[in-house]
């Protein structure tokens, strides 16, 4: 184990004797309403809607032009498969592992974008966020306790500290969002496995997709094309009481819904989650159809917390007293139901849509922050307007989109009195309204090169409302901004693009960042932080492309932050509220390779996903041009694959985080990074069977998977309590069937 602050690549040593002491949970909370209205929505499907397919859609495809590595070159044929109307498109599937998202045109052609669909997570136990988008370029997820709950999750250091409730990054379902009206989310709640296709945007030329965030956007998408209809049942099972089952039924209304749940590898580290997702279209007329969605979730966890440095080594399966003392646990449940009505012409294409959700989170924290009680409204809206205008031999794609979002959290504060509920010791009741304007342009000025120019207006405000015992409390935010952005394609050819892009983004601050707790128990308050929206100009180039037996893809960016919101906690891993720094710098490298080293009946590929990023200060009066706290140098994965003709398959893989990984932004608190191993075997024993097996950290190393939060000082290194332990090695066996 290397000293606080002393560099390593990598710092993996084998695990110690492990303590084995689980708690037992104070019960799993039980929440119908999901459920109910789930019900509810699938009745109204089943008697309202008569739904059709993606593949079977009325609408036709308009003329279109993209950069991915498979389809490089401009121009379209009519061959290709449908389109559901942008910028919430569902569209041609294509080849080999880089694939470039579709929900966003100007995005999607001009920028780095990836997706990852349902067949990449087949044959293969996925039972954490992080393992569903590892092999993902640009997007850092590290792992908080080795189950579904929040990891850190950042892409291009946007959001960095900001678990365990997510922002920087914006997470959608068909292009509207899951998350709160400020744009805080729990990702705990988010099981991406039941969407067929997984769409990830980075960087902030998305602006019209979804305004105010700066990292990008995960986006799932309920249609896909390809699906092929028909129940798919997947069963996995592994140690430490892991179990996951989902049931997907791809017929006239789509459904799908699973169950996961663990004792974990920690004591008081047990977790429950249920998710329902739904999804229907109904042919309005031979050119517009409507989209019914909905998707609920509840869950329940308990908190393990962190440990100082030399526990999280020496005895990771441990809690502290504090934990044994206050019980740390949340649970939640989301509804959010949505419908989009899409129709196109001849010329171009419009779409209108609304989701609104429901949510209610009662997390008990750790005594100096005690619990917290959520229940948020949120109403979202668009209407977008997409033309085709040719002049001459030159193409423009124009697009005009208005987005609305405007939501009401009512939040109660208690003290946690030796895991119970106390004393009322603060209440408000927050709204926030965000109103944007988008315009786009795309021009064609040759069939290879394209220029895209575009522009977002932002209007918004976050008020805060106290009420009893905290009358007084109050706080009103106004922010106006607009945006620019810019960027230019060139794809001489199907194997070949390079890209270059400017672009503007803004960013303000959550609820959770403006409000925070003070005071030492059992005499607790609620404090305001007044906090500016945070901004950032990014330059960036890329290229992707084929070549032979390699698929590959590369992007470059710099980005300079003003007002860069970060969110500290204390010593104990305890938020302590938000500052605004005055200027950042974020520059990075993301890549991407695919190699096929034996193709026919014998394949052999190795897919690689590496990420570098470095983050800094800029001539700060207290942090110089030190590192920003939580972020590796680099992180990645790689993946050796082996497919016989006879149905078998065999992969070994790794995963690495590179250190030392600075905890405050002082940088006097380091610790090291890891790199561990995996293995996973599979059958398809019969053309609707297949059994699969897989192992996670091979050799049982070691490991820091993360940090509950950041601090701005390292104040006593050796008894800080913030590390989070990575899980040991953990196995899992598992089943898909098609009846």
């Amino acid at each position: 184990m290397n000293a606080p602050g002393s560099p390593s690549f990598p710092e993996t040593i084998p695990r110690g004797p492990r303590f084995h002491r689980k708690t037992t949970r104070s019960g799993v909370h039980r929440r119908w309403l999901p459920w109910v209205s789930a019900c509810l929505l699938v009745l109204g499907f089943l008697t309202a809607v008569r739904p059709i397919r993606a593949a079977e859609s009325p609408v036709a495809p308009p003329t279109r032009r993209t950069n991915d590595v498979s389809t490089a070159a401009p121009p379209s044929t009519e061959a290709e498969a449908p389109v559901v109307l942008p910028p919430w498109a569902v569209t041609e599937s294509l080849a080999g592992p880089l694939q470039s998202a579709r929900a966003d045109y100007f995005a999607s052609t001009l920028g780095p974008t990836s997706v990852v669909t349902a067949s990449d997570w087949s044959g293969r136990g996925v039972t954490t966020l992080a393992a569903a988008l590892r092999g993902v370029p640009g997007v850092m997820l590290q792992d908080s306790f080795g189950g579904f709950e929040p990891p850190r999750l950042s892409i291009r250091g946007s959001g960095l500290d900001s678990a365990p409730t997510s922002r920087g990054v914006a997470l959608l379902a068909d292009g509207l969002p899951l998350a709160r009206a400020d744009g805080s989310f729990n990702s705990a709640l988010f099981d991406p496995q039941l969407f067929p296709r997984v769409e990830i945007y980075r960087g902030t030329l998305h602006m019209a997709l979804t305004p105010a965030v700066l990292g990008g956007v995960i986006n799932a998408a309920s249609f896909a094309p390809g699906v092929t209809p028909g129940v798919v049942v997947q069963v996995e099972g592994g140690n430490d009481g892991t179990f996951r089952a989902q049931l997907t039924d791809h017929a006239a209304v789509s459904a799908a819904a699973s169950f996961q749940e663990s004792d974990g590898e920690r004591a008081h580290s047990s977790q429950q989650r249920t998710a329902v997702q739904l999804a229907a279209l109904r042919s309005l007329t031979p050119t517009a159809q409507l989209e019914l969605t909905t998707y609920a979730a509840t869950l329940d966890y308990d908190v393990p917390g962190p440990l100082t440095l030399a526990d999280a080594y020496a005895r990771a399966d441990s809690v502290s007293a504090a934990v044994l003392r206050d019980q740390p646990r949340r649970a939640s449940w989301i509804v959010r139901p949505a419908a989009q009505l899409k129709a196109v012409t001849t010329d171009g294409n419009a779409a209108v849509g609304l989701a609104g959700q429901f949510l209610h989170d009662d997390f008990y924290q750790l005594q100096p922050n005690g619990e917290t009680e959520l229940d948020a409204r949120s109403l979202t809206g668009h209407a977008t307007l997409a033309r085709r205008v040719s002049t001459g031999d030159v193409e423009h794609q124009f697009l005009i989109r208005a987005i609305f979002t405007s939501g009401v959290d009512d939040i109660d504060r208690y003290l946690n009195v030796l895991s119970q509920r106390g004393t009322e010791f603060g209440a408000y009741t927050a709204r926030a309204n965000t109103v944007a304007l988008n315009l786009e342009d795309i021009v064609w000025v040759t069939p290879t090169v394209a220029i895209g120019a575009g522009a977002t207006a932002l209007h918004g405000t976050r008020d805060i409302s106290g009420r009893a015992p905290t009358p007084s409390l109050s706080s009103s935010l106004d922010f106006d901004d607009v945006s620019p952005r810019g960027a230019v394609l060139w794809s001489p050819n199907s194997q070949f693009s390079l890209h270059a892009a400017v672009s503007r983004g803004i960013e303000p601050p959550t609820f959770d960042d403006l409000v925070a707790v003070q005071g030492a128990y059992p005499h607790l308050a609620l404090a305001l932080h007044p906090l500016q929206p945070q901004s950032a100009v990014t330059l960036e180039t890329g290229a992707q492309g084929s070549a032979g037996a390699l698929d590959w893809s590369l992007t470059v960016y710099r980005a300079e932050w003003r007002n860069e919101i970060l969110r500290l906690a204390d010593a104990s891993g305890l938020p302590r509220g938000a500052v605004n720094a005055a200027r950042t710098l974020h520059e990075g490298i993301e890549a991407s390779l695919h190699w096929r080293l034996l193709t026919g009946p014998h394949r052999l590929g190795l897919t690689v996903a590496s990420t570098l990023g470095r983050f800094t200060f800029e001539n700060d009066p207290i942090y110089g041009n030190n590192r920003l706290a939580g972020a590796p140098p680099q992180t990645g994965s790689a993946e050796l694959l082996y497919e016989s003709p006879r149905g078998f398959y065999a992969a070994l893989g790794s995963t690495w985080a590179v250190g030392p990984i600075p905890v405050d932004h002082a940088g006097r608190l380091t610790y090291g990074g890891y790199a561990l191993g995996d293995a996973r075997v599979g059958w398809q024993v019969h053309p609707r069977v297949r059994v699969f097996a897989s192992v996670h950290n091979l050799f049982d190393r070691a490991y820091i998977a993360s940090t509950a939060g950041v601090l701005d000082v390292a104040r006593d290194p050796p008894n800080t309590s913030i590390f989070l332990p990575g899980t040991g090695r953990t196995f899992l066996l598992g089943l898909e069937w098609k009846p």
